[in-house]
C-alpha cells in the first residue's frame, strides 16, 4: 500500500511539475515573440489569459484556446473570424522555397469536447505572402482543417494568375472517413513543391499517424515571388463553442522529415 501510494504520489508530482510549467502566456504580436524550435513565430490572438500558454522552458507544448468573439486584437468586431494562432518567420530563416522540398512535421491533439460546428478551423497552413501589386485576399495554399462534426480535410489551392487578383478555388484532396479522436496525439508530416506551374514540379504528399492520406502531384500554391511562411494555433469561423488544441515537435524544414512519419518524437521527452 505505500508503495502504491509513492507511486501515485509520484505520478501526481510529475502531472504537477508539468502543470506548474505552463506558466507563460503569450500576447498578441506586439508582445514577446515566442520560440517553436530554431525559429521565433510571433503570436496573433485576443490577448485573454487562455488564448495561448506554453509548457517548458524554452516551450515544448503550445495551448491554444478559442472562445466565442476571440478576435486577434488587430481584428475588428465586424470580422467574421475568431483566432489564437503563431506565424512564423517570413524572413531568411523561412525554410519555404519554391521547386524545392519543403517539409513540415508537428504533432496536434484536440482537447475533448462537443464535435466543432464551425463550418471550417485551420489547425496548421502554409500562408501565401502577396506581392504588392497582388489583392491581399489569398487563402493559404497547403491548409489542414477541421470541419462541421469533427471530420478533417487537406486543402491545396493553386493560380497562375498574375497578378494574383482573386482567390484561388480550394480543392479538397482529403477527408477523413470518420470523426478525428479527441483527446490523443495525432502526427502529422507532409513535404511539398510550391510550384504554381502548370507543368512544373508542383506536389504535396502529406502522412497522418503513419498513413499516406495525400499524395498529390499538379499546380501548386500562387505565383508570388515571396515563399509562404507557416502557422499553426486555432483560426476559424465565428462560433459559439469553446475550442482548445494542444501542439508540439513544431519542425519546418528544408531537409527531410521523413524520420518523423513512423517514429513521433516523444511529448515534451515523454516516450510517446
Amino acid at each position: 500500500m505505500a508503495l502504491q501510494r509513492m507511486a501515485r504520489n509520484g505520478l501526481m508530482a510529475s502531472a504537477a511539475a508539468l502543470l506548474s510549467a505552463a506558466v507563460a502566456q503569450a500576447g498578441p504580436i506586439d508582445k514577446a515573440p515566442v520560440r517553436v524550435g530554431s525559429q521565433i513565430f510571433s503570436a496573433q490572438n485576443a490577448d485573454h489569459p487562455w488564448s495561448l500558454n506554453l509548457t517548458g522552458d524554452p516551450p515544448c507544448m503550445y495551448r491554444f484556446e478559442v472562445r466565442s468573439a476571440d478576435r486577434w486584437v488587430q481584428e475588428t468586431q465586424a470580422d467574421t473570424v475568431e483566432r489564437s494562432e503563431l506565424h512564423g518567420p517570413d524572413d531568411a530563416t523561412d525554410p519555404a522555397r519554391f521547386g524545392a522540398e519543403t517539409w513540415t512535421a508537428y504533432q496536434f491533439r484536440i482537447e475533448p469536447g462537443a464535435p466543432s460546428t464551425a463550418a471550417w478551423v485551420v489547425l496548421g497552413d502554409w500562408h501565401v505572402r502577396p506581392d504588392p501589386e497582388d489583392t491581399g485576399t489569398m487563402s493559404s495554399p497547403w491548409q489542414l482543417e477541421l470541419r462541421r462534426g469533427d471530420i478533417l480535410v487537406f486543402d491545396i489551392r493553386a493560380s497562375s494568375q498574375k497578378p494574383v487578383l482573386s482567390n484561388a478555388p480550394e480543392q479538397h484532396i482529403y477527408t477523413s472517413p470518420v470523426p478525428i479522436a479527441r483527446g490523443v496525439w495525432h502526427s502529422l508530416v507532409s513535404v511539398a513543391d510550391f510550384d504554381w506551374r502548370p507543368k512544373g514540379t508542383g506536389s504535396v504528399t502529406v502522412w497522418l499517424d503513419g498513413a499516406k492520406i495525400v499524395d498529390y502531384q499538379g499546380p501548386f500554391g500562387y505565383n508570388t515571388r515571396r515563399t509562404p511562411y507557416f502557422k499553426f494555433g486555432i483560426y476559424r469561423e465565428a462560433t459559439p463553442q469553446t475550442l482548445a488544441v494542444d501542439y508540439a515537435n513544431i519542425e519546418t524544414s528544408r531537409t527531410s522529415l521523413a524520420t518523423r512519419i513512423h517514429a513521433p518524437p516523444g511529448i515534451c521527452g515523454t516516450k510517446d
